[in-house]
């Protein structure tokens, strides 16, 4: 009798706690994320926080208030879903100046022959791997959004 309580118990905390990898972030959730990160920008103007990772996927959040570099990576992609703010994304192309930063991550100053999207509240962009891409914000501007990193 002990052990059927016991099972029951457990049971009944992994369901609680996400049990079979579900997650569910409200946009009130991240834009709360966003207006905590903005207190913590590094000298890119950028913050960002690890939320979960299950499996081949990493969940972040991103607050952003200026411009990034250009970004490539060999074997990730990247699902952006814009919170708050507006972004100009730049992808495809050629990164000028290129620099490896890790095995598989080039950065470098920007993108040559880019395809440019301008992105607000509630638009979705999948960049696959191996596609150079790069967030432009225009002076002022600050954006939050919800990255889902992918490993291909």
């Amino acid at each position: 009798m002990h052990l059927v309580v016991a099972i029951l118990a457990i049971v009944f905390v992994a369901v609680q706690g996400g049990a079979g990898g579900v997650h569910l972030w409200r946009s009130t959730d991240i834009t709360a994320k966003g207006k905590s990160l903005a207190q913590k920008l590094d000298a890119q103007k950028l913050a960002s926080e690890t939320i979960a990772t299950e499996g081949n996927r990493t969940f972040m959040v991103a607050h952003r208030e200026g411009s990034g570099v250009a970004e490539w990576h060999e074997k990730q992609a990247d699902v952006i879903v814009i919170s708050t703010g507006k972004v100009t994304m730049v992808y495809g192309g050629t990164i000028v100046d290129p620099k490896t930063t890790a095995p598989g991550e080039m950065r470098g100053a920007s993108i040559q022959g880019g395809t440019e999207a301008k992105l607000g509240p509630g638009d979705v962009l999948h960049i696959p791997a191996k596609v150079p891409h790069q967030m432009l914000l225009a002076p002022g501007a600050k954006v939050t959004y919800f990255v889902t990193k992918v490993i291909e």
